[in-house]
């Protein structure tokens, strides 16, 4: 970044942006004057520097892992359609994710939609920076409740902050306690994975 002190120091900065932040920062090279009426500089900037494009994509949290990746490469199309993002300059692009997602936010592979966005906009570097939080539920749970009913709420919050199976949180959260007794009752590990295939495929249907 740039800065003069006084009319006798003179910093332009750094020539090309070290990073993405200081892309927002005025910086060049100083042309200097000096004669009899004192010192005058001139920070030049006309010449050529990499671009550096930034970009932000806001989930809300209602949006299925598809949904969101699909938002985040059409942000990136349109920015190459209107001319911000030119291959044939291979810029440097960074891209933020943020806001809430309405599923595991790990299932989201970053790396491979990083290698994507960066094979489509021809990036030198593309920085994919995800920064996003889980939906969370918190119902009120009464002090009297049993612990079936404590159950069933934990499970409900649970689900109703998944996309994929807040439509069917009911059924599925009380599939889930029965889940948890069958396991107390010893049932085998295959009756327990079929109990969970079936549960599934009626939550589907």
């Amino acid at each position: 970044k740039n800065y003069t002190v006084e009319d006798w120091i003179f910093n332009p900065g750094s020539v090309e942006a070290n990073n993405v932040e200081e892309s927002q920062f005025d910086r060049g090279v100083y042309l200097v004057e000096i004669d009899a009426a004192g010192i005058r500089a001139e920070l030049k900037r006309d010449y050529t520097q990499r671009t550096i494009v930034r970009l932000k994509v806001i989930a809300r949290g209602q949006e299925s892992q598809e949904a969101l990746e699909e938002a985040t490469i059409a942000v990136v199309q349109q920015a190459l359609q209107a001319g911000k993002i030119r291959a044939v300059e291979a810029p440097i692009v960074e891209l933020r994710i943020e806001g809430q997602v309405g599923f595991d936010r790990l299932d989201l592979d970053t790396r491979k939609l990083q290698q994507q966005l960066q094979q489509l906009t021809g990036a030198l570097i593309f920085l994919l920076r995800y920064n996003v939080d889980s939906v969370a539920y918190a119902s009120h749970i009464a002090e009297e409740a049993n612990r079936s009913q404590v159950e069933r709420e934990v499970f409900l919050d649970l689900l109703a902050a998944h996309n994929t199976y807040k439509q069917q949180a009911t059924e599925l959260a009380q599939g889930l306690i029965d889940l948890k007794d069958q396991q107390v009752q010893g049932r085998s590990d295959a009756d327990l994975y079929q109990f969970v295939q079936s549960l599934l495929t009626a939550s589907v249907d």
